[in-house]
């Protein structure tokens, strides 16, 4: 299924090929946009370029990973307010210790763990974008 004009927007940013790979193919089929970032430096300048309307973020990256990436992003104008959601494959420890989707100082809405279930991202992109509308 081909997006539409006014699909919403994925910035997916993650240095995992096979996974980009993989969860755009069911973000596509949904009817999504998704654009790729390889590492949080592109994916800071990609967002302030063209503003996405969701972030899926690895947070273990190398060079600039998603903790860097992710206070770049929520300091940029247009883009502080997109939903981000982290990915961790470091499971739930990570979010509990960062206090990711509960109000984080980072401004992560939520998180998905490595290996990341199909249904279970789709839903939460649906719950974050449903709340990020006027």
């Amino acid at each position: 299924m081909a997006a539409k004009k006014d699909a919403p927007t994925v910035l997916f940013i993650d240095d995992d090929v096979d996974l980009v790979h993989a969860l755009s193919s069911v973000l596509e089929h949904e009817g999504y946009r998704v654009r790729h970032a390889p590492d949080g430096e592109v994916g800071v300048k990609m967002a302030a370029e063209q503003r996405p309307d969701v972030i899926i973020l690895d947070f273990m990256m190398p060079a600039k990973n998603g903790f860097e990436a992710c206070c770049e992003l929520r300091q940029l104008d247009g883009v502080k307010d997109v939903p981000i959601v982290a990915l961790t494959a470091f499971g739930q420890d990570i979010g509990e210790i960062y206090g990711l989707g509960r109000g984080d100082a980072l401004g992560v809405q939520d998180y998905l763990e490595k290996p990341v279930e199909f249904n279970v991202l789709l839903e939460r992109l649906a719950t974050l974008l449903a709340a990020a509308k006027p």
